[in-house]
């Protein structure tokens, strides 16, 4: 059962704004409705009214290593611009409550835009959402209501199908421990506990609770470990309490997968992330023979995530919020996107879709057709595959569409670049086929390739497949 804490209006630096038309109609309607389903709206009186910057938290943001163009993106152009936050309305969980079991005690902020024409409300979800993902609606309470109570439903419908589970699991806790969550084993010792035991839980287990997919790459990390400990501590968009946890997973040892999952605190969206520890292109730099100096590891491995958000059409924002992020952001998200989703990763710099790997795949195919051979040709230095070559990064985007799924991976992709004069783009298109369990086209691609290092790792590429 929720129980939403109203949170008294901040009275700090008040500045006084003549009130819109609008808005003694959305309080009386307000407050007519505080003893049925009102999700807790409440407009403050215009006299407590106050204008606020949008500033990024140094816990939550880290604003100090973010670019000022990103900043001002995220905020609509400008960090100076100034709104004025008038009410306040239906109370969230935070990053340290349990995902189904809480008591929501963050209250969403109303603003409003004096200095817009338009008539609109802005729904700041939570003091971490910047500017460019303020939900924007008509000013009245039917509106806002139809926004919280999509966010409602999902959190009903998320607590009906997981209570049992974390029920169990508490239970489960609380026998080993001979202590009872309240009394002598506190909320944190909880959650602790509970992350050990989504160590020990098979990856497979993992259900998907929507019928909506976005698969993307989103950068490279020097261990997969950085990204479950973010996701974990810092990223205030996500609960903390892990689904599923990569870092000493039994179910993941002697496997070149790692994988994690977490939920997002306002649509319950669920992002699972994924790498693989086997994406090595360069013969030269893999163990094939006993005697051979490489260890096939790369210094930087990629990571991916697939998040799974149910069918909304307001959690998201609207359609136009979605595009302006895109068009802004540079990115591809769905339409549909929920803009917790959205603000997950606003931070990263790296976000790419099919749609981006796509035109990124045209653009180093033209390039390595004019580049002169001498700069066609791959140098093996001394550490890696260099990401700055253009035949590395050719080959790494065949496998990164790969493993985001694209629909037309083998016909527009691996049928493309099979033959390619560079071993390491064929042994890239040999990982594809691997991803995608197409054995047969390995073993033709085995059939044509001439004898040596790079027929090796390509027929190594058919390991585990029938």
């Amino acid at each position: 059962m929720r129980r939403i804490t109203r949170i008294a209006p901040e009275r700090s630096g008040l500045r006084f704004c003549s009130a819109p038309s609008w808005v003694s109609k959305l309080r009386d309607d307000a407050k007519a409705a505080e003893k049925s389903i009102s999700y807790d709206i409440k407009i403050y009186d215009p006299l407590v009214w106050r204008k606020k910057r949008f500033v990024f938290e140094k816990d939550s943001w880290d604003p100090q290593n973010m670019s000022s163009m990103l900043r001002k993106k995220l905020c609509l152009g400008s960090e100076e611009n100034e709104y004025t936050v008038i009410g306040e309305a239906f109370a969230f969980p935070d990053k340290e409550d349990s995902p189904v079991v809480n008591e929501p005690q963050f209250s969403c902020k109303l603003l409003w835009d004096h200095n817009s024409p338009t008539e609109k409300i802005m729904v700041q979800l939570s003091e971490n959402f910047p500017p460019l993902l303020w939900l924007t609606v008509k000013p009245t309470h039917d509106a806002l209501k139809k926004i919280f109570g999509e966010f409602l439903e999902v959190d009903t419908q998320h607590m009906k199908k997981y209570l049992p589970y974390y029920e169990e699991t508490q239970n489960s806790l609380e026998t080993r421990s001979n202590e009872k969550l309240g009394d002598t084993l506190s909320q944190v010792q909880m959650k602790d506990r509970f992350i050990e035991d989504m160590r020990k839980r098979d990856p497979r287990s993992v259900e998907l609770d929507y019928e909506n997919e976005f698969s993307f790459f989103m950068g490279t990390t020097s261990h997969f470990r950085l990204v479950e400990d973010a996701m974990m501590k810092k990223n205030p968009f996500v609960f903390g309490w892990p689904l599923l946890v990569s870092e000493g997973n039994h179910h993941l040892d002697g496997t070149p997968l790692r994988m994690s999952s977490f939920r997002t605190i306002y649509s319950r969206s669920l992002l699972m992330f994924n790498t693989r520890l086997d994406l090595q292109l360069d013969h030269r730099l893999t163990k094939l023979h006993p005697g051979d100096d490489g260890d096939s590891a790369l210094l930087e491995v990629p990571v991916f995530c697939t998040t799974n958000y149910a069918t909304n059409a307001r959690m998201c924002g609207g359609k136009p919020l979605v595009q302006r992020y895109n068009q802004v952001m540079g990115t591809s998200f769905p339409l549909d996107m929920p803009v917790d989703v959205l603000a997950t990763f606003s931070r990263e710099q790296t976000i790419k879709g099919e749609a981006e790997l796509l035109d990124e795949l045209k653009f180093l195919k033209a390039a390595s057709e004019k580049t002169p051979d001498i700069e066609r040709v791959f140098r093996v230095t001394e550490d890696m595959l260099s990401s700055n070559r253009i035949i590395g990064q050719l080959a790494y985007t065949i496998v990164y569409l790969a493993l985001v799924g694209h629909s037309r991976f083998i016909e527009d992709v691996f049928e493309l670049f099979k033959s390619h004069p560079s071993d390491i783009v064929r042994v890239a298109c040999a990982k594809g086929a691997h991803i995608f369990a197409r054995k047969d086209l390995i073993d033709a691609m085995v059939s044509k390739e001439p004898e040596g290092r790079c027929k090796m790792m390509i027929m190594s590429c058919a390991g585990g497949l029938e």
